[in-house]
């Protein structure tokens, strides 16, 4: 087994890395640095870019396995160049069915379930509201018609991934430690909103694990379905701080991702998954201990980092 982590740099890339490493398996990261401004860690490294179709092919013939995690991630920065989104969120993904017959293992995300008032499986209804849900959706067509794919339905990550990986501070459940500590208090917008939310160690992991298992098709992969006012309530808890409760905001997804299927075939084990609670430590910890320079710096968050570079000219 020889495995490709094509956006291996980032936030879920930096700990499926460690997890490889861990145990022994051989790899190589495919990344064209788009999140992060360099790439510190010590293993086999490609600088390259999903729509470089021509560096890709002559790659790829030398890998058994492709887990597939490179993204524009997020509705916002998907929003910021649609046609960029398009071309690496689907364009590059069926390419890579079409030019690679191995075993690939692909990230997408719950938000291609919309609204539900109840849990959802896989088989249920699928309503994405933004870009970045629809070219997810979509891309998963194409996987499930190359045969030999392992898509994962992703709750929304929280926690921090390794010590190279830039922290994800856009993410609501990272987001609202460091507001608490930072500010004292965090906004709560609704919170009566559920989502399904995963540590990404969690993510990295199950991602792993199952990279040679006889499994196929689509899973949902969370750790527990929170209404947004519980989460806020846990981080009030932990950091003492207070909650600043305002109407709710513009953000209509509501979604609760079913398991049973990801637990039935063996794809993780719900009884050693990271809490919420472990989550919000770590982001309290490393904020107190002074880690982190500037809280609020654009790179820690997708659509203003994606923006920033769009007005210096940075994509081509």
């Amino acid at each position: 087994m020889k495995v490709l982590v094509v956006g291996g740099a980032g936030y879920i890339g930096g700990a499926v890395t460690d997890v490889l490493l861990a145990k022994h398996i051989q790899f190589t990261v495919y990344d064209s640095l788009l999140y992060e401004p360099h790439y510190l860690k010590d293993v086999d490294f490609i600088r390259g870019d999903v729509r470089d179709t021509k560096l890709l092919k002559k790659t790829l013939v030398n890998y058994t396995h492709v887990i597939w995690l490179a993204a524009i991630v997020g509705d916002g920065a998907c929003a910021v160049m649609p046609e960029l989104t398009t071309a690496v969120n689907l364009d590059s993904v069926r390419w890579l069915t079409e030019n690679f017959k191995g075993r690939i293992v692909f990230t997408s995300t719950c938000s291609v379930y919309g609204e539900h008032d109840g849990e959802v499986d896989e088989d249920g209804a699928t309503n994405p509201l933004s870009l970045y849900a629809q070219t997810k959706l979509q891309a998963e067509k194409f996987l499930l018609k190359q045969g030999n794919a392992l898509i994962f339905r992703l709750g929304t990550a929280f926690g921090i991934s390794d010590t190279y990986s830039r922290p994800r501070m856009d993410l609501v459940a990272n987001q609202m430690p460091v507001s608490a500590i930072t500010k004292g208090e965090l906004t709560l917008s609704g919170g009566d909103q559920w989502r399904p939310m995963i540590h990404v160690k969690d993510i990295a992991n199950t991602i792993v694990t199952n990279l040679n298992r006889p499994v196929r098709g689509l899973y949902n992969l969370a750790a527990v379905n929170l209404q947004i006012q519980d989460l806020a309530t846990s981080c009030a808890h932990i950091t003492g701080c207070r909650i600043n409760p305002v109407s709710r905001g513009g953000d209509p997804r509501n979604y609760r991702a079913n398991t049973n299927k990801a637990i039935r075939d063996s794809i993780f084990n719900p009884h050693t998954m990271y809490t919420v609670e472990d989550g919000i430590l770590e982001f309290v910890n490393l904020i107190r201990s002074g880690r982190v320079k500037c809280v609020n710096n654009n790179l820690y968050f997708n659509v203003r980092h994606v923006e920033e570079l769009k007005e210096h000219g940075k994509f081509s």
